[in-house]
């Protein structure tokens, strides 16, 4: 088993059909197949052997594609991180996983890489992208010979590690998941297939960055299916129409934030983009506010799922069905899954009730790099606990709740800020919000919202709490609402809850 061997399968079968689609190179099938070849002998003569750890420090392009598929063919391990972190975190993130070679954007390699370099304790190599010299680097371009066009697959075990991503590190210091050949197989099946319903004349582009398990949907998926991928190296929401509209993009997917900002922008802007091929847009990695929802199909004209899945789960395990939507819910439990909703006692607990979602399937990835205590906690009797809570209808409908560690309790009373952020959403002065709980003395803990106002809109604080005061029981009513001129992010457009 090597997944890499759906570009082959693809390279045989329609050779000539676009494989990897950006504004500045186009490839075939047959020849991202080659280039991968190339970029795979190239590492092997460096000394790569199956299973070493090689990073990525990339945006989104055809040469993150050609790596990660060659670093997958010679059965070596791809360790992708953001192309925007800094100095601590690239340098943590070298030194954990053991990466022997680094393979870095030029410009990012000048500014981030060189500096701290020395404090790499395994690093043997730096590979650049671009055709700039960089100090001690080798230029990726260069290293591919044109006489290597051919390279026998690695076989693997299904168990084998293809990629080993780091969580965010929201809960602490960042984490190596390890994910394998199978997890991944499995779900690019389930994404291509029953997720984005894709076929081999499709083209896929994502705000998300590839480095992020979002790259399961977005990129493996359509491979899958033979569909055409579509890079943006930085996700800008003008550059994403323009891309959706220049190369006739069937799906679009990324999380709520990069759509709240599209909306925006073709709300002013419509005369300018031709959007009859975009047919589906998919989200996740936090909830979408419903108002927002109907938005997206009513301006865009496509359909809309939302999905619900982890690093640690390989992308989704739960998504919405088209034609079959639930307001509010992040839909049914796929096939190849098991979801539960626990209660602190380890029971499932009744339909309707709130608890933690626990997981089975495919997707579960292998543990945590080096990190055996944090792999055994995150596992319950065989099940993975997501920290997430969330209630079953009688129709076995999924409806997040929030994040366990988000809860807020006031004055004894359960709140969850999800409910106080879609209220919020509805407001028309309102871009984005987020609610946090704060101490406070006579109730342990009460709600605070933080909320971006649109362009060209006003509104108060006082005005903000007496919307508020109208919809939600009094305990739930945010005493505090800060107006900001932007909430902090993650590299994947999260909001970082924690920086409030």
């Amino acid at each position: 088993m090597n997944i890499s061997s759906m570009v082959e399968e693809h390279a045989r079968r329609i050779p000539g059909w676009d494989a990897v689609v950006s504004e500045d190179l186009t490839l075939s099938w047959e020849e991202f197949n080659k280039r991968i070849n190339r970029f795979g002998n190239a590492l092997r003569k460096l000394g790569v052997k199956k299973g070493d750890r090689v990073a990525m420090y990339l945006p989104n392009s055809p040469e993150y594609l050609i790596s990660y598929f060659a670093i997958a063919r010679i059965g070596a391990v791809a360790v992708p991180f953001n192309i925007m972190y800094k100095s601590a975190e690239i340098t943590y993130i070298m030194n954990n996983s053991g990466a022997e070679i680094l393979i870095a954007a030029a410009k990012e390699a000048r500014d981030n890489v060189l500096s701290i370099r020395e404090q790499f304790t395994t690093l043997k190599h730096l590979i650049v992208t671009g055709e700039e010299a960089v100090d001690g680097a080798q230029v990726f371009s260069r290293l591919l010979d044109p006489e290597d066009d051919t390279l026998e697959i690695t076989d693997c075990l299904p168990d084998d590690p293809v990629t080993m991503m780091y969580t965010s590190g929201t809960t602490g210091v960042p984490k190596g998941a390890m994910l394998t050949h199978y997890n991944f197989w499995e779900q690019a099946d389930l994404n291509g297939c029953y997720v984005l319903h894709i076929n081999d004349q499709d083209r896929i582009l994502t705000g998300a960055p590839f480095c992020h398990i979002f790259f399961i949907t977005t990129v493996l998926g359509p491979v899958f299916k033979g569909a055409a991928v579509v890079t943006m190296p930085r996700f800008y929401p003008e550059k994403a129409m323009e891309l959706i509209s220049k190369f006739k993009v069937t799906h679009f997917c990324g999380v709520p934030t990069m759509y709240i900002y599209m909306l925006q922008h073709y709300q002013e802007n419509r005369e300018k983009y031709d959007l009859s091929n975009w047919r589906f847009a998919q989200s996740a990695g936090s909830a979408m506010p419903a108002e927002n929802i109907i938005q997206i199909e009513t301006n865009f004209g496509v359909g809309y799922c939302e999905c619900y899945g982890a690093t640690e789960t390989s992308a989704a395990c739960s998504y919405e069905r088209l034609g079959h939507r639930k307001p509010g819910s992040i839909g049914l439990p796929a096939h190849t899954w098991q979801v539960k909703i626990m209660d602190d006692e380890n029971r499932e607990v009744p339909v309707g009730e709130v608890g933690e979602i626990a997981l089975q399937g495919p997707g579960l990835f292998k543990g945590y790099w080096q990190m055996p205590e944090a792999t055994s906690a995150a596992f319950i009797d065989g099940w993975f606990h997501t920290g997430d809570l969330a209630r079953k209808d009688e129709e076995g409908y999924i409806f997040i709740v929030d994040r366990k560690k988000d809860l807020i309790i006031c004055g004894g009373y359960n709140i969850y800020p999800r409910e106080i952020e879609e209220l919020l959403f509805t407001h028309l002065a309102i871009l984005e919000a987020a609610v946090i709980g704060v101490p406070d003395k006579a109730k342990g803990e009460i709600p605070k919202a933080f909320v971006v106002l649109k362009p060209g809109k006003s509104t108060s604080s006082e005005e903000m709490v007496a919307f508020c005061k109208e919809k939600l029981a009094a305990y739930k009513v945010p005493r505090i609402i800060e107006i900001c001129q932007e909430l902090p992010k993650s590299a994947t457009g999260k909001i970082l809850k924690r920086k409030l």
